[in-house]
């Protein structure tokens, strides 16, 4: 059987698998109302070489402003990132966009503050999300199986995960490919993003209101020999992150060492 054979096969497996996955979360999340357009699981033929496949793993884009912090500048399908510190619901919903491109299907989890709203504004599809509730009994079944059907799996800080189901998540995600984005998880990820403010603007003086925040962002984890550190300002006018300009003492540190001029001998 042929790779592509057996690529096209796998794929009708995980689209059955989030058919079921998102009618559990439909039923879970009636309370909000409205409907999840189905319409957007109907297999493609052209989708299953639309990312990148190096012989490594399919690899995910990422948000320009944070490729340095990432291995080869992307991310592999079916790893897991963990997410710490401040503003990790927007950076949770900047690397989901960019990783679910314009077929793959998102899945939020964890995070019942978040409104359709913000996730349009950050530049998710809402005819492919889906948004299911924190808690309930059939909650492990339902994260199981969004894990084992959708692309991109988005676990918020209002989950309060067991470590034994962090792992079973993992496990599953790796088999379907499914990238794994979580606040603060209960066990250890591929890879760890931590990120700490570094300022603020918009206010006057006095007056006015905070617009935008400067972050410090540092990566480590599996690829990474140490750590790497990017700088970006968020939020944009359309919702995204931008990296962060130089300052001036960054400017005159780039130029490197300052040159003396030699000394001139006074006439006389």
């Amino acid at each position: 059987m042929s790779t592509a054979v057996q690529a096209t096969e796998e794929r009708e497996q995980r689209l059955s698998r989030a058919r079921a996955a998102l009618g559990a979360a439909e039923r879970s999340a009636a309370r909000w109302g409205g409907r999840i357009d189905r319409t957007a699981l109907r297999s493609s033929p052209q989708s299953v070489d639309d990312a990148a496949d190096d012989g490594l793993g399919t690899r995910l884009p990422v948000p320009g402003p944070l490729a340095t912090l990432f291995p080869r500048g992307s991310l592999r399908a079916g790893s897991s990132v963990a997410l710490e510190g401040a503003a990790s619901t927007s950076l949770l919903l900047s690397l989901a966009v960019a990783a679910a491109g314009e077929d793959s299907w998102c899945a939020i989890a964890g995070m019942p503050d978040l409104g359709l709203r913000s996730a349009l504004d950050a530049g998710l599809d809402p005819c492919r999300l889906a948004l299911a509730p924190a808690g309930g009994e059939q909650r492990p079944q339902v994260l199981s199986a969004l894990a084992d059907g959708v692309g991109v799996l988005v676990l918020g800080p209002e989950l309060d995960l067991a470590p034994a189901l962090w792992r079973s998540l993992l496990g599953r995600a790796r088999t379907a490919d499914t990238l794994v984005l979580a606040a603060i998880p209960p066990g250890r990820a591929d890879l760890t993003l931590r990120t700490t403010t570094q300022g603020w603007t918009g206010l006057g003086q006095g007056s006015g209101r905070l617009r935008r925040r400067r972050l410090e962002i540092t990566a480590e984890g599996r690829g990474i020999a140490g750590h790497r550190t990017a700088r970006v300002v968020l939020p944009q006018v359309d919702g995204m992150i931008a990296q962060a300009p130089r300052s001036a003492a960054e400017d005159r540190a780039g130029e490197g060492p300052m040159r003396l001029l030699p000394p001139v001998r006074r006439a006389g």
